[in-house]
């Protein structure tokens, strides 16, 4: 028997779930009116939230029992989307399982392979190999696939992490800054003339100069190291910490912090940080 029968009784149970909320008939009139296009908003925030709680999930075992939720919810969108898929006589939802799974097998000859190719097990060929292995699939692909340029199926990323990605492709051709301290000054470069034109006035030029620096600021990142997304929403959470102290702290005090003038949330937040 196998170890994963339980998994998959659940992912069938899962699957007749969903089936029965899109019935025609039967179904639920909102699951109903969804489409792939309409979906991908919650598939974006589903899997944000998983990525919030994977932050703690390797040292609080709550956040791992939450990880466990929001996965669900990930889970949900995929066979959401593969049930609309199949009433419109598209893929099913076996479709997508098989296909990762011969995606997986294929692109790691090191476990699944011959007994020379598991001899390959040191990180540097295993990286060209899964690089090798993608190029090929993409050469099967052929006639079949759409002719969008070399950065063609970026788009649809997280703004952060589409320009990470595009960065990382224009590596590959050599279009790309030589080290750290080049991005560093092109990105205070893109500062200055963000400041030009906000003193100028000029709100269209603004907004494109200000895209600039967002842009620049994911190269920099890319080039120490550092997932700018990660990076991100590592400051998100650094602020609300603070602020949860400087809320802890008005409460103390009988202060309203929706009654509070900027002076004193200034004072709070200092004392904050200090804390």
């Amino acid at each position: 028997m196998s170890r994963f029968k339980d998994a998959a009784d659940a992912f069938a149970n899962l699957c007749e779930t969903i089936a029965k909320l899109r019935d025609p008939v039967d179904g639920c009139p909102w699951d109903l009116q969804q489409t792939h296009a309409s979906l991908r908003r919650y598939m974006i925030e589903e899997a944000y939230e998983a990525a919030r709680v994977m932050a703690g999930a390797d040292k609080d075992l709550n956040d791992s029992r939450e990880l466990c939720e929001e996965l669900g919810d990930v889970l949900l969108q995929v066979v959401l989307n593969a049930q609309v898929a199949a009433d419109r006589k598209g893929f099913q939802i076996a479709d997508v399982i098989k296909s990762i799974d011969a995606k997986m097998r294929r692109r790691h000859p090191h476990v699944f392979g011959s007994d020379e190719a598991r001899q390959a097990r040191d990180m540097s060929s295993i990286k060209s190999n899964w690089a090798a292995i993608k190029t090929e699939e993409k050469k099967k692909k052929g006639a079949d696939a759409r002719d969008d340029g070399f950065f063609g199926g970026i788009e649809g990323y997280p703004a952060t992490i589409e320009a990470y990605e595009i960065g990382k492709r224009a590596a590959k051709i050599k279009f790309d800054w030589n080290s750290p301290a080049e991005v560093l000054a092109k990105l205070l470069s893109e500062v200055d003339e963000m400041k030009d034109e906000w003193e100028k006035g000029d709100r269209t030029a603004l907004m494109a100069e200000l895209g600039d620096v967002y842009f620049s600021l994911a190269q920099f990142s890319r080039h120490i190291g550092v997932d700018p997304e990660v990076i991100a929403l590592d400051g998100n959470r650094k602020f609300l910490a603070r602020f949860a102290e400087v809320e802890a702290i008005a409460k103390r005090r009988g202060v309203k912090i929706q009654d509070t003038d900027q002076a004193t949330l200034e004072s709070l937040w200092e004392e904050a940080k200090r804390s």
